[in-house]
C-alpha cells in the first residue's frame, strides 16, 4: 500500500456517495493498522467547491474532488488492491493538506 494508491472506498454505505479513497499517510507510518484516506467523489455531483481544500484529480472515469477536510481511517486490511495512483497529483493534494493542517 503506497501514499497517493486509489481504492474502492470499504465502506458500502458509502461507496454510491464516495466511490473511492486515496491515500495519504506515508510508509513512514504504513506499520499500524490503519490509514488515513481522503473521499474521492465525482466533481459532477458537487456544486463550486472550496479551491486548495478539495482538489480535482483525474481518474480513467473522470474528475474527481479529493475531499480532504474529510480525512478519515480505514483498517489496511479493508482496502482492496489500489486501482491506480494519483502520484501525478502529489502536489495539489499535499498542499490541500498543509492548508488543512497548517493554513499555508
Amino acid at each position: 500500500m503506497a501514499q497517493f494508491d486509489v481504492h474502492p472506498n470499504p465502506i458500502p454505505a458509502a461507496r454510491r456517495a464516495y466511490p473511492f479513497v486515496v491515500v495519504l499517510q506515508s510508509e513512514i507510518a504504513a506499520h499500524g493498522r490503519g490509514q488515513i484516506v481522503a473521499p474521492l467523489v465525482p466533481r459532477a455531483s458537487l456544486g463550486p467547491i472550496a479551491g486548495r481544500f478539495t482538489p480535482v484529480v483525474t481518474l480513467e472515469t473522470g474528475e474527481f474532488v479529493a475531499l480532504v477536510p474529510a480525512l478519515t481511517s480505514v483498517r489496511q486490511i479493508d482496502l482492496a488492491a489500489p486501482m491506480t495512483t494519483l502520484v501525478d497529483s502529489r502536489s495539489a493534494l499535499l498542499a490541500a493538506v498543509d492548508y488543512l493542517f497548517f493554513g499555508v
